[in-house]
Formats: structure tokens, sequence, C-alpha cells
């Protein structure tokens, strides 16, 4: 076959192609139509009251670290600090301990939290390690 014949097919299978499409298109309606598969439902929002609540933490530390969850996952913190804990605390209407970095601090030493290299408005600031994550969402057992 020569190689003006091979173009000539090809060609002719492009335009082939070019009327099934539009076929294809009539039938759905016209190009712009896109088939889409449903989104999935939207993760339901609590308020921090009502997560705290679900996890159901016994003490300051575990509390500080559902907040802490809370503010990584709901509020979309990257890091956070004690101040924001302390809202957190504030916000769910609990007591706010007495000394709650030393509560971030006992979170570090279980390897729940991990303090990062940037401050955060002039604060040392702290993300959930994979660890800390993993116990707040198996229902802090």
């Amino acid at each position: 076959m020569s190689s003006q014949d091979a173009l000539s097919q090809i060609e002719a299978m492009l335009q082939e192609h070019e009327r099934r499409i539009k076929s294809l298109e009539q039938k759905l309606g016209g190009a712009e139509t896109v088939v889409r598969p449903p989104e999935p439902p939207a993760p339901k929002v609590h308020s921090i009251r009502q997560f705290i609540v679900e996890k159901s933490p016994t003490d300051d530390v575990q509390r500080s670290l559902v907040i802490g969850y809370y503010l990584e996952k709901q509020s979309g913190l990257v890091s956070f600090n004690a101040k924001d804990i302390e809202l957190g605390f504030v916000d769910a209407r609990e007591k706010v301990p007495g000394n709650v970095a030393d509560k971030i601090l006992k979170n570090v030493w279980k390897g729940h939290m991990m303090q990062v290299k940037d401050d955060k408005d002039g604060l040392k600031a702290y993300v959930l390690t994979n660890t800390g994550t993993k116990f707040v969402e198996s229902g802090i057992r």
C-alpha cells in the first residue's frame, strides 16, 4: 500500500469518527451536555461542642487533642497554637484548663501532636500526627 493510499484511509477513518461523534452529540442534546456521576454527600459538619460530645474525651489532654483535630479537619487550620486550643475550649463551652500549653505538651509526649517549624501568631505551632489522627478517629480508645 502506498503512502498516499494509507493517508486517504486515515482521512476516511477520521471523517467516520467525526460523523459518529456528531451523531452522539445530537442524541445527548449537544456538545455542552456532560454526564457526571453524582457527587458524594458532603460530610456533616458538627459544632465543636457536638464533636467533643461525640468523641467523649475523658480528660483535658484528650479534649485538647480532639479540639486540635477539629481545628485541622473541620476548621481547615494548617497548624494551631495554645491560644487556638484555648478558644476551642471556650467555643465548646468547656472549662479551660489552667495550662493549655501543658496539655499540648502531654499530647506531644504521647506522639499525638508535634511541633512544626513555623510559629503561629508568635506562639509555638502544632499539628496532629498520624497516630493522633487515628486515635481521635477510632473513638478515643
